[in-house]
C-alpha cells in the first residue's frame, strides 16, 4: 500500500513537470506569434505611410508646379518618422483632336522609418491638360449677349486653328464658303443648316463642354504684382516695353480721364518670376512697338496725340489678369513678332508669350487707328471680345483688325456692325499662334480637362528597404 502510493506521487511530478514545459512553449509559441504579428503589422503600417507619402510628394509637386514654386528636391519631414520629395522627370504635349494635351511626369518618394522599419516607396504620377490656348476660338454661346442674335460664320471667315463652341455652330445660309482649316467641335454637334457649304479641312464633330468660370482664381493667387482702382470712371493703364511693365492710375477729373504720373515712362516694374499680374478694376493695354503710345500725357482720352512714351513691345512670357473689362487702346505686339507684326511659328524665333484674362469684357478701344495688330491669347471669361461703343449708334467705322493669338469668349461678341451706323472694324484677320500649344501663357486658364494617373513600378513592390541617410536629393523641382 505504501508503496503504490509513493508510485503515485512520482507520477504526478512527472506530470506537473511535463504540464509546466507545455505551459513554457505554449508562452513562448505565443510570445513568437505575437512579436511576429506585431512586426508584420509595423511593417504593414510602415508600407502603407510609404505609399502615401510618395501621393503626398507627387501631388506636393503638382501644387509647386501650379504656384510657380520652386523645390530642391531634398527630404521634407511630413510628420513623425516620414519624409517625401519629388522632381519632374519629364514634361510636353501630344497632338490629339481638340488641341494639344499637356502632360507633367512627377517622380515622387515616400519614406517612413516607422517602428525601425526604413522603407522608400517610389511612385510616378503623369498630370495632363489642356488650355483655353489650345484653341484659336472658343465659345460658350454664338448669340449677341446684349441683342441675343444669331452670329454667323461667313465668306471671307478663315480659322485656321481650332474650333469649339458649347453652342449650335450657324453658317450663313446661303452659298457661301467660310474656311475652318482645323477641326471644328460643338457640345451640341450641331452645325446649321445641315447642308452648309462651309470648308471643314479636318472635320468636325462632338466634344464635351468647355466650362467657363466666373473668376480666374488661379491668376489671383500667383499673381506677382497687384494693383486697381475702385470707380467707374477710374482705369489701370499698363503698357508693355521689354521685359518691364509701366504702369499708372487714370481717373475723371473735370470731366476728362486725367493721369497720374503725367507720363507713362515715368514708373515702371520687371514681369515677376510668377508671370503672372492682376488688376482689380478697369485696364488699358497696350504695346505699340516702334511708334508713339497714343493713350500716354496727362489727358490721354481728350488729346489723342501721340506722347513721348515708345513701346519696343513685350521681350518675355506674361499673363495679365483684370477684375474687370480690358481695354486695348493700341497696337499690342511682341519685341520679336515679324516685321510685319505677324508671330513666327516657332518659340525660338519668337519666345514671347502674353496671355490677357479678363473676368469681364475685353475691348478694342473706340479711339483705335484705322488697323489694330494683337499678339495675345485673350480669354474674356463672362463677357465678350468686342469693340467698346459697339452699341452706340455712332459712326465710327475702323478699316482692319489682326490677330495673332487665340480668343475665348462667353459670349461671341460683334466686331462690325451696320445698323443705323457704322462701328468696327471691317476686315477680321485672325490667325492662331501655334506656339501656344506647346507654351500657353503662365498659368493661363485651363478647360476642364485633367487626368491624375498614378503609376507605381511594374515590376516588384516599388519598395527600398535600405532607405538612405535622408540627405539625398532627387532632383529639382518647380
Amino acid at each position: 500500500m505504501v508503496e503504490r502510493k509513493v508510485n503515485n506521487k512520482g507520477s504526478m511530478l512527472v506530470m506537473a513537470v511535463v504540464l509546466s514545459f507545455v505551459t513554457i512553449l505554449l508562452g513562448v509559441t505565443f510570445l513568437t506569434f505575437a512579436i511576429t504579428l506585431h512586426n508584420n503589422i509595423s511593417y504593414e503600417i510602415a508600407s502603407k505611410q510609404s505609399l502615401y507619402d510618395t501621393h503626398a510628394a507627387t501631388m506636393w509637386g503638382l501644387a509647386d508646379k501650379i504656384a510657380g514654386r520652386n523645390s530642391h528636391g531634398v527630404w521634407q519631414r511630413l510628420y513623425d518618422n516620414n519624409w517625401m520629395r519629388y522632381s519632374f522627370s519629364a514634361e510636353g504635349g501630344n497632338d490629339i483632336d481638340i488641341g494639344v494635351l499637356n502632360q507633367l511626369e512627377i517622380y515622387g518618394q515616400g519614406r517612413s522609418d516607422y517602428e525601425g522599419f526604413d522603407l522608400t516607396r517610389k511612385v510616378s504620377l503623369s498630370f495632363s491638360w489642356e488650355t483655353y490656348a489650345d484653341y484659336l476660338y472658343i465659345t460658350n454661346s454664338e448669340r449677341d449677349p446684349v441683342n441675343h442674335d444669331i452670329i454667323y460664320f461667313w465668306t471671307p471667315d478663315t480659322l485656321d486653328g481650332k474650333v469649339h463652341s458649347n453652342d449650335t455652330i450657324h453658317i450663313m445660309d446661303y452659298d457661301d464658303h467660310p474656311r475652318f482649316k482645323k477641326r471644328v467641335t460643338s457640345t451640341r454637334n450641331a452645325f446649321v443648316p445641315p447642308g452648309n457649304h462651309a470648308r471643314f479641312d479636318q472635320g468636325k464633330g462632338p466634344r464635351a463642354r468647355i466650362v467657363f468660370p466666373d473668376q480666374a482664381t488661379e491668376l489671383r493667387n500667383v499673381a506677382g504684382w497687384e494693383s486697381g482702382t475702385q470707380g467707374h470712371d477710374s482705369v489701370t493703364q499698363l503698357v508693355l516695353s521689354d521685359d518691364f511693365i509701366y504702369y499708372r492710375k487714370c481717373g475723371r477729373l473735370s470731366g476728362r480721364i486725367h493721369c497720374t504720373p503725367t507720363d507713362i515712362g515715368d514708373q515702371s516694374f520687371p514681369i515677376p518670376p510668377s508671370g503672372v499680374i492682376f488688376v482689380y478694376g478697369k485696364t488699358w493695354v497696350s504695346a505699340s512697338r516702334g511708334r508713339h503710345e497714343m493713350m500716354d500725357g496727362a489727358y490721354p482720352e481728350s488729346s489723342m496725340t501721340d506722347g513721348t512714351f515708345m513701346s519696343h513691345g513685350l521681350d518675355g512670357q506674361l499673363t495679365i489678369g483684370s477684375a474687370d473689362s480690358m481695354i486695348i487702346t493700341d497696337n499690342l505686339l511682341y519685341k520679336h513678332s515679324r516685321d510685319d507684326n505677324s508671330v513666327p511659328g516657332h518659340i525660338d524665333s519668337c519666345a514671347d508669350v502674353l496671355g490677357l484674362v479678363s473676368e469681364n469684357y475685353i475691348l478694342i478701344t473706340r479711339l483705335a487707328r484705322q488697323t489694330i495688330f494683337i499678339n495675345a491669347a485673350m480669354a474674356a471669361v463672362r463677357g465678350s471680345i468686342t469693340v467698346q461703343g459697339i452699341y452706340d449708334d455712332i459712326e465710327n467705322e475702323k478699316q482692319s483688325l489682326f490677330i495673332w493669338g487665340s480668343l475665348a469668349q462667353r459670349n461671341r461678341g460683334i466686331v462690325h456692325i451696320t445698323s443705323f451706323a457704322n462701328r468696327g472694324f471691317i476686315e477680321k484677320d485672325y490667325h492662331y499662334d501655334f506656339r501656344l500649344m506647346d507654351n500657353p501663357p503662365p498659368h493661363f486658364l485651363r478647360t476642364t480637362r485633367e487626368e491624375l494617373q498614378f503609376i507605381e513600378p511594374l515590376f516588384g513592390t516599388g519598395i527600398d528597404a535600405s532607405g538612405d541617410n535622408g540627405n539625398g536629393s532627387g532632383g529639382s523641382g518647380g
